[in-house]
């Protein structure tokens, strides 16, 4: 457990410092395509995300995939993702806005920690018998 933590933790401090950073309005930005794909992948991370901002981590969690990956490649279990959640919190404190870019190849979402300020996170969607659900974070 603690090699994981510490990959998450690398992983994360890596993903900080790397340039990947851009500017959050607080609010979901319309999807680049008004297909009806795009507009449910849209709601699916817009409900991640809203949950991830009340630091409802349990209710996020449930618009993973069951299959769904973390940074490190490895399945994510509630507690892995709890941990990991709480972890970032801890370090660059709760996010408190996002905005959402929908493309053909997958998510960016541009979010917003106190301590960190703006910054991307990348998802993988994948399709399930009750909609759309994330099946891939690089970060939270």
């Amino acid at each position: 457990m603690k090699r994981l933590a510490w990959r998450l933790l690398f992983g994360c401090l890596l993903a900080v410092l790397s340039g990947c950073t851009g500017t959050g309005t607080g609010t979901a930005t319309p999807p680049s395509q008004s297909t009806s794909a795009s507009v449910a992948i849209g709601s699916a991370v817009t409900g991640y995300y809203r949950a991830i901002v009340s630091q409802n981590y349990r209710r996020a969690f449930g618009y993973l995939a069951p299959s769904a990956t973390g940074l490190d490649g490895h399945k994510l279990t509630l507690r892995s993702f709890l941990q990991l959640a709480h972890m970032l919190d801890g370090m660059g404190g709760p996010v408190t806005q996002f905005s959402i870019g929908v493309s053909p190849s997958g998510v960016v979402m541009t979010l917003y920690r106190v301590k960190y300020g703006p910054y991307h996170a990348h998802l993988q969607m994948v399709r399930t018998g009750h909609g759309w659900a994330i099946n891939s974070i690089d970060r939270i």
